[in-house]
């Protein structure tokens, strides 16, 4: 699938609000409505839009979020998917990413206070499935720039 203008736009639009109506969208495209509705289902099912999500509010809510840098014991694929498997089974584990460096992995905790997530993380220490070598984690105090969308133009540049 060839990522047109067109194409670039809806997406862009919609990273920005998925709730917009298909009316609203072909207006702001410049594309009758059956054509923009035929290019998001064109879209979703070429896999450029991989799902339509709600982004919850935390400043509604009591929350501590945590950045945590992890090593592990060994590098090896089997410990890699140990310690996969355990992070899957935390909830407050909202993202994690493999990384070069220093560390391998990058985990995003978001847990109702700062006693909560010193408790789940002592018992992923404590978990030998996990086999983490060390850890060091990072309270966030201020989003000084939350994600707002990729930059897809210059993504998808030539």
């Amino acid at each position: 699938m060839k990522i047109d203008r067109h194409n670039l736009r809806i997406l862009q639009a919609l990273q920005t609000n998925a709730r917009i109506s298909n009316l609203n969208l072909s207006e702001q495209i410049g594309l009758s409505e059956s054509a923009c509705l035929a290019r998001v289902k064109r879209l979703t099912g070429e896999r450029y839009i991989r799902e339509f999500l709600a982004e919850v509010n935390l400043d509604k809510v009591r929350h501590a979020e945590f950045y945590v840098n992890v090593a592990l014991k060994r590098q090896d694929a089997r410990t890699s998917e140990s310690f996969r498997r355990a992070i899957n089974e935390i909830p407050q584990v909202v993202s994690c990413v493999k990384m070069s460096g220093e560390f391998d992995y990058m985990l995003h905790f978001v847990c109702p206070d700062a006693a909560d997530f010193n408790r789940v993380s002592e018992q992923l220490l404590a978990d030998e499935d996990a086999a983490i070598s060390r850890m060091t984690s990072h309270l966030v105090i201020e989003k000084t720039k939350p994600f707002t969308g990729y930059p897809l133009e210059l993504l998808f540049q030539d």
